[in-house]
């Protein structure tokens, strides 16, 4: 069984805020992969366009199964969810959803520009961080938690109680395609 407790999600919905609490609360191990990576040199080059590293999947994944060794749970929040996860060493993946109108809103107060908030609340439209999950872990490792109208500390509670029931997989609950038209959405926001 793995020790990784991945906290997955659009950008802006509230990893960070989890896994510190989990972190905190838990006594889980918070690894960070966008500080370990400049932490520890893990990047092949410098991205100016998006002004961010571009990660060495295989030494960062060869750096978290060294982690993921250690007996102790480790929490990792990323909104990246590809070849560099070492997927054995993963319990659980909780992929956190935003409403996105909410995310996109939350992104520009953020002042991210109007094509990259609308990018990353297009992705979480269409499930894209749900979809990755399922499709690398399988149904039983990913449980979805819509953080709309929670507090941080209603989605903890949330988070830590899905953590003591063990591997139970709980996703396709949030469709936001149900609600928004996606083209509808991008002339209204």
């Amino acid at each position: 069984m793995g020790n990784i407790i991945l906290i997955t999600g659009t950008p802006g919905v509230g990893k960070t805020a989890l896994a510190k609490s989990l972190s905190h609360k838990s006594g889980f191990k918070l690894i960070e992969p966008n500080r370990l990576v400049r932490k520890e040199k893990l990047y092949t080059r410098f991205d100016r366009a998006r002004k961010t590293y571009v990660a060495n999947e295989g030494k960062l994944r060869r750096r978290l199964e060294a982690l993921a060794r250690s007996s102790e749970r480790i929490v990792l929040p990323t909104h990246l969810v590809g070849r560099f996860l070492p997927k054995a060493s993963v319990e659980l993946a909780l992929v956190l959803r935003l409403d996105p109108v909410v995310l996109y809103k939350r992104l520009r107060a953020r002042q991210w520009t109007k094509s990259k908030a609308w990018e990353n609340t297009e992705a979480e439209i269409l499930d894209v961080c749900l979809q990755e999950s399922l499709s690398l872990l399988g149904p039983r490792k990913v449980h979805e938690i819509d953080t709309t109208r929670k507090s941080a500390a209603e989605v903890c509670r949330e988070a830590s109680k899905v953590l003591s029931r063990g591997n139970t997989g709980r996703s396709g609950i949030v469709n936001w395609l149900a609600r928004y038209d996606p083209l509808e959405l991008e002339r209204t926001i």
